[in-house]
């Protein structure tokens, strides 16, 4: 199952909750977390980012659980993917971040995969689908123009990324069947890609988008 949704983003709660088929994505705005006197390190501002992304990752989870920071301890699944070892209960999270942006998902009792990307040249992109992407998204590639293909490769690639994040399946570990999760594909922005992935696959999810501050 696959839809396209036009975001409406709105103030994020101090206290936000969550119905049983609710998934809250919070857009976190990383523009002022670059690293100014080191503007050729790409590495460097990648990891600040990464590190912003994290700590507002743990601040809104601590807003649905009403607990500091500090409070909370976190694990992560030998695919790679974050969970919340403490306090044990059903609040599911995924996280992803690219050019000054960072995207949150939030759920209970659903397993979440979120990712975001910025528009970039991609050298091939028929290639890099092969090895990762299903046969009907290649399929798909390959009846475009080389423009075309470019442009489409990315939406393609961030709901492909959600579906193994959801699952806990690193991207080159064995592909997601897209008919086995919901994914819900968005522009987060001007030039932004993103997509969330819900498993199991539910036809009644309802999503909010929030702004992180």
């Amino acid at each position: 199952m696959h839809k396209q949704l036009s975001p409406r983003w709105q103030p994020g709660p101090p206290a936000p909750r969550l119905r049983a088929n609710q998934i809250d994505i919070w857009w976190i705005d990383l523009a002022g977390q670059d690293v100014p006197e080191q503007p050729a390190n790409p590495g460097r501002t990648a990891a600040v980012q990464r590190s912003a992304t994290h700590a507002a990752r743990i601040d809104i989870l601590g807003r649905y659980l009403g607990l500091p920071a500090e409070a909370l301890d976190f694990g992560v699944h030998p695919g790679g993917k974050p969970f919340l070892r403490h306090p044990r209960q059903t609040l599911e999270f995924n996280q992803s971040h690219s050019r000054g942006a960072a995207l949150v998902a939030v759920a209970v009792g659903l397993a979440v995969g979120i990712d975001i990307e910025a528009r970039r040249t991609v050298r091939d992109p028929l290639r890099v689908a092969r090895r990762v992407m299903s046969g009907a998204e290649v399929d798909l590639l390959a009846a475009l123009r080389p423009n075309e293909r470019a442009h489409r490769f990315l939406d393609l690639w961030t709901r492909m990324e959600a579906r193994q994040k959801a699952v806990g399946r690193g991207i080159f570990r064995e592909p997601v069947d897209p008919s086995e999760v919901s994914v819900f594909s968005f522009q987060a922005g001007v030039d932004l890609f993103a997509s969330l992935a819900v498993s199991p696959r539910r036809a009644d999810i309802a999503v909010r988008f929030l702004r992180y501050s």
